[in-house]
């Protein structure tokens, strides 16, 4: 569950999903510990309620919230996932545009992403603990199981970069700083990191540099990815003990082709 996060923040967050084409649910909670539930299908909001509130009557008390903290959940295979779907909404329902007219925020456009056919069929990296004669994967579309850790400060930078890999099969967690990157890593090592570059307290290099001197770490393959683009930090990301190096915002399918040419590699 996400924390102490602006009613914009949530706004942007459900925008973001909407325009990735995800379907599932989005599990909220106010400041005053009111619930509820929003549910997104086939890329429109079709049911909102929050505590003793259903539909139009929600946003409203959205509106007096000082915080909210949500999670979003994709439905099975990116499609209803039977208790959510939208048939079963009843006094629930609301529209797409009701919601974000009301917020003041320009209603989203689906973005359907196609892969690159010559990025489907990829050989995976080897987990830690798993035997490199089992290295050996083909893969279609939406079928990705490799685990990765998203390391960033930015909630809406996060949600970016998770959106598209949990569409496409991948497993992700995420971390809100390096110590919290670090922390994640003691109790479950991914398949691969991308790590933000810019953070407050312990930045990108430094968790790259004790990741590189920890045996138990030092083999993990890192996509490091910030916004700054200058010439000086594009020499210096691409020299740094990383994987790959991008930066954000990230245009339509970058992201996703970088991490499976990490793992290909």
């Amino acid at each position: 569950m996400q924390y102490k996060q602006t009613i914009k923040n949530f706004v942007n967050a459900l925008a973001d999903y909407i325009q990735s084409n995800m379907n599932g649910s989005v599990v909220i909670m106010g400041d005053n510990d009111g619930w509820g539930k929003l549910i997104i299908e086939k890329s429109e909001i079709v049911s909102i309620n929050y505590g003793i509130y259903r539909g139009m009557q929600v946003l409203p008390e959205l509106a007096k919230l000082n915080e909210i903290r949500f999670m979003f959940r994709p439905a099975k295979n990116n499609e209803g996932d039977g208790d959510d779907a939208f048939a079963s909404a009843g006094s629930a329902r609301i529209s797409s545009e009701d919601f974000f007219t009301y917020f003041g925020h320009k209603v989203p456009q689906v973005t359907d992403f196609v892969a690159d056919p010559a990025t489907i069929a990829v050989q995976t990296s080897t987990p830690v603990g798993v035997d490199k004669n089992k290295r050996n994967k083909k893969h279609t579309l939406g079928s990705f199981r490799e685990k990765i850790l998203i390391i960033d400060d930015s909630v809406i930078a996060r949600k970016a970069a998770a959106v598209p890999l949990i569409e496409y099969g991948f497993d992700v967690y995420e971390a809100s700083d390096g110590f919290d990157g670090l922390g994640k890593l003691e109790k479950e090592i991914p398949d691969l990191i991308i790590l933000d570059l810019i953070m407050p307290g312990l930045d990108g290099y430094k968790v790259v540099d004790l990741l590189k001197s920890n045996e138990k770490f030092k083999d993990l393959p890192i996509i490091m990815v910030t916004s700054k683009d200058s010439l000086m930090d594009r020499v210096k990301g691409k020299m740094s003990p990383t994987d790959a190096y991008i930066t954000k915002p990230f245009k339509e399918g970058v992201l996703l082709k970088t991490v499976i040419s990490v793992l290909k590699a």
